[in-house]
């Protein structure tokens, strides 16, 4: 079925994308509009490191990450996303069709330490732009350029007996809240755990809690690639 917003399907070694016009000067956008690959080294590594199990990426935006991901999923393992923004995620769910893709499972949803609704900001009323792919949860608020989205755990997310290699969550400072809302998966997995960290201050704080949370797994601080720290179980 044709999206009713208007869009542009653009394409890379990998696959095929529905981008929104209204994303179109975005940083990911821009990229598959050249043909090219938004992360391709934390994209290669994360389909070498998934082996036999389910994945968690988030947010999805667009759905850049799918096609790559989910081709390289082991038989009968899923690839689990979600996407707050409304208009990101009917263009990610666009994304699964032009590919076919039957191994993703998209929510429409935000991740956080607890169920509820909260606003999400999906103008950016500094630039005079559309938030996109930086859409982001804030506490309060609301109001124009706002709108409210359910909020889930991953623990919710994901049910307990799926088998979960990696955990890759870019979204936009709240990756605090989600690590806690999805600790049963981390206890249960010891998955590699990918955040978006662009600042080494960002990328201890992870840590820190993943130690204070699951000291039995030992993770450690694994590096950096294109703006993400890696947190590797050594336990």
């Amino acid at each position: 079925m044709t999206p009713s917003f208007p869009h542009t399907i653009c394409c890379n070694e990998h696959g095929f994308y529905c981008v929104p016009d209204e994303f179109a000067q975005k940083v990911v956008p821009g990229v598959l509009a050249k043909g090219q690959v938004y992360e391709p080294r934390t994209l290669n590594l994360l389909r070498r490191k998934a082996g036999s199990g389910d994945v968690v990426s988030g947010g999805a935006f667009v759905g850049d990450f799918f096609p790559a991901l989910a081709s390289g999923l082991a038989d009968g393992a899923v690839l689990w996303s979600f996407e707050p923004h409304p208009l990101s995620f009917a263009a990610a769910q666009h994304t699964i069709a032009l590919n076919g893709l039957d191994n993703v499972r998209l929510a429409n949803v935000a991740v956080g330490d607890s169920r509820g609704v909260l606003p999400l900001e999906i103008y950016d009323h500094a630039r005079q732009l559309p938030a996109a792919a930086a859409s982001r949860l804030v506490a309060k608020g609301g109001g124009e350029g706002y709108v409210d989205v359910e909020v889930t755990r991953i623990d919710d997310l994901v049910p307990a007996e799926r088998r979960v290699s990696i955990l890759h969550l870019d979204i936009e400072g709240f990756e605090q809240k989600a690590l806690t809302g999805a600790a049963r998966l981390i206890r249960d997995n010891a998955p590699l755990i990918v955040l978006e960290a662009p600042t080494p201050r960002r990328a201890a704080l992870y840590l820190d809690q993943l130690q204070a949370m699951v000291p039995e797994h030992g993770y450690v601080l694994g590096g950096a690639l294109e703006a993400n720290s890696f947190y590797v179980p050594t336990a």
